[in-house]
């Protein structure tokens, strides 16, 4: 399967509205064939998030390793600083809610024994929300953890930040679903980012 590649970047002496940030980050994409979008974190908007498609893991990690990297990833070293990277298990760029004012990335690390129930009650809540949500939402499981490590992402479209959070907090929703997500979870985070491409539109 196809990796999603999750980065998080701190802009360093820029702004996320000048336009060398896009630039740099386009001439990047161009070059490694990825894919990739760009967003800007509604919370934090120093914080910027590169999501690119890989062919597997061990491509983006050969990729790292080679003389190549200094050469393509070089210039962004100027305007941004490496926070940390993720990779998931992923069936391609056209899963990501593009076309959403705000997509959100939830990681949720899960218990080893509640990995199989987890992956069903999770699948079973994005049918049910698909029925009634106008955006994309997916999931992936993370591949690039130490052995009986696992951490599951959710990514959806909102039409706002506060929408998504709103939906969050909903006591109407499945309870076998709701107490199979909840119960041995622990959110590492949640991202509500806009992708900067429609920004510049």
């Amino acid at each position: 399967m196809q990796v999603l590649e999750i980065t998080q970047l701190r802009l360093r002496g820029i702004t996320v509205d000048d336009p060398a940030l896009l630039q740099t980050l386009s001439a990047i994409r161009d070059k490694l064939q990825t894919n990739s979008q760009f967003y800007v974190s509604v919370e934090e908007p120093e914080l910027i998030f590169i999501l690119g498609i890989w062919p597997d893991l061990d491509a983006h990690l050969k990729f790292l390793a080679s003389p190549a990297r200094e050469e393509v990833l070089g210039p962004q070293e100027d305007v941004l600083e490496f926070c940390w990277t993720v990779h998931v298990d992923f069936g391609g760029m056209h899963l990501i809610a593009a076309d959403a004012p705000i997509l959100a990335i939830e990681r949720i690390y899960v218990e080893v024994e509640l990995v199989e129930s987890v992956d069903r009650a999770v699948i079973k809540h994005i049918q049910q929300l698909k029925t009634s949500h106008p955006f994309n939402i997916a999931h992936g499981w993370r591949c690039d953890l130490i052995p009986g490590n696992h951490e599951v992402l959710l990514m959806s479209g909102w039409e706002t930040a506060q929408d998504h959070v709103a939906f969050t907090h909903r006591k109407d929703n499945d309870e076998d679903t709701t107490a199979a997500m909840n119960k041995g979870l622990k959110t590492l985070g949640v991202i509500h980012g806009r992708n900067l491409e429609r920004r510049a539109t």
